[in-house]
């Protein structure tokens, strides 16, 4: 039997982890991202869009669209707000990120 102490010790520990702590994700032709960098809001008003997690520090952007996680770099805190605050967050990150000509996009350098 797992003595009393024990149990209320390992709630206590678990009870404080969250899934920032170990939250990595596969993204697209980047492999595994940990996110714990990264602030991180779900999204429930997109059908497009379920989560964007945003690295100040690293002007970096992981955005989950249709279940894959795509990473944007070099992409000011202002646009991230703005696909945010967007009324239709699809529309906006099909224009305005995705769809960037290749000299202005967040493309990331793929890893060598």
């Amino acid at each position: 039997m797992i003595p009393e102490k024990l149990i209320i010790l390992l709630f206590a520990v678990l009870g404080n982890a969250t899934w920032a702590d170990a939250d990595v994700v596969e993204v697209r032709n980047a492999g595994p991202v940990d996110l714990a960098p990264f602030v991180c809001t779900d999204i429930t008003r997109s059908t497009m869009i379920s989560r964007a997690c945003y690295n100040e520090a690293k002007r970096s952007a992981v955005i989950e669209v249709r279940s894959t996680y795509r990473q944007f770099c070099d992409m000011p805190k202002a646009t991230f707000d703005a696909l945010l605050n967007a009324p239709s967050m699809g529309q906006f990150y099909l224009k305005q990120i995705r769809g960037k000509p290749s000299g202005q996009s967040y493309a990331c350098p793929h890893p060598s």
